[in-house]
């Protein structure tokens, strides 16, 4: 339906398009579209002409995301909770009329460019663009040729989007519903530059070869930490994270004074407490829930949160035993430790708590 808006000059004629939804019948599908944006800078279409020959900007007036919206989601038969929501950018929707004079008629060309972006708790994921233009020939009194191409193509242009998301469910990553974690946590051979933890290789004064502080009034100390690494794969439609955890101490970065046994043993179980703090981030890691969306941030999260345990375990442990000089509070430990290895962690909690 073309609908003319009179004015006293001519030139203010304006012609307001109107996009009605696809008669074709709906088809079932697992999605449905939230909303259309219309990013175009000028909201006029173009100029079309009348029968008189008379040029006349053409638009939807304001209402071309609402007619676009009714149009896709008049095409399919969304579930009562569609996994998927989508929204649309209009980023361009041009008209251009030439007359032959040969053929008393016009020739119109017509461009659409579309964003297609997936919904979710955070800022839309743009997906894919369509873009595409169609042709049509008129007479000068037939201008519904011009909204019957414009439907034409944005027919296309849900026929191109429904395609191409059924190609993609299973490998692409923004469509993703739910997140495994494959957890690595191997036993790694050491060097002289890095000491993996090795519940059947204590330590020994060897692995400490920084040259003591003289300053210092500690006998020893060593550096340990924990890392994890990895990366992210669809398989089926579903992220596969692999995560690798590392326990380990650098010999260069460890030192001591008076290479005793008593003081190796205070060592050792710093290295324990680390281990450990792995233990208890891998025990969370395999209990959280992840979202796709958010699954890295929420895995950063738990691996700083293990990590600030891991120091606190340390200084409570220094704390407590004054770097291993009492012997009792340091048996205690000893014995702490031994039961959180082997993954009772309840007198650990007490204290951490």
């Amino acid at each position: 339906m073309l609908i003319f808006l009179f004015s006293k000059n001519s030139f203010g004629q304006e012609v307001i398009l109107k996009l009605k939804p696809s008669e074709k019948p709906p088809e079932s599908r697992d999605y449905t579209f939230m909303q259309v944006i219309d990013s175009r800078a000028q909201k006029s279409v173009g100029q079309i002409y009348d029968p008189q020959r008379n040029k006349h900007a053409a638009s939807f007036s304001d209402n071309l995301p609402k007619e676009v919206l009714e149009f896709y989601n008049a095409r399919i038969n969304s579930t009562t909770k569609p996994n998927y929501k989508f929204l649309v950018k209009v980023y361009k929707l041009d008209l251009k009329e030439i007359y032959h004079p040969d053929l008393k008629g016009y020739r119109g060309d017509i461009q659409l460019s579309l964003g297609f972006f997936l919904k979710g708790k955070n800022d839309p994921i743009h997906l894919v663009d369509f873009n595409s233009k169609v042709q049509y020939g008129r007479p000068g009194t037939q201008m519904h040729y011009v909204e019957s191409s414009i439907h034409k193509l944005f027919e296309s242009s849900w026929g191109y989007f429904d395609s191409w998301l059924s190609t993609q469910y299973l490998t692409n990553r923004a469509l993703a519903k739910k997140v495994r974690l494959n957890i690595i946590d191997l036993i790694r051979e050491s060097s002289k530059d890095t000491v993996f933890y090795d519940p059947k290789r204590p330590l020994t004064w060897a692995d400490f070869t920084e040259t003591p502080n003289p300053r210092s009034s500690y006998n020893a100390t060593i550096f340990s930490s924990i890392s994890i690494e990895g990366n992210a794969n669809i398989e089926n439609g579903e992220i596969v994270q692999t995560i690798s955890v590392k326990v380990y101490m650098l010999p260069e970065q460890s030192w001591v004074k008076d290479a005793n046994d008593y003081a190796n043993n205070h060592e050792q179980r710093h290295f324990d407490l680390t281990r450990i703090a792995a233990d208890r981030m891998i025990s969370r890691l395999k209990n959280v829930e992840l979202e796709p969306f958010l699954f890295e941030a929420t895995l950063n999260d738990i691996y700083l949160d293990a990590y600030r345990e891991m120091n606190r375990l340390q200084e409570l442990y220094d704390n407590q035993t004054r770097n291993g000089m009492n012997s009792e509070k340091q048996a205690v430990w000893n014995q702490i430790i031994r039961k959180a290895l082997a993954g009772d962690m309840e007198t650990l909690n007490e204290l951490v708590n």
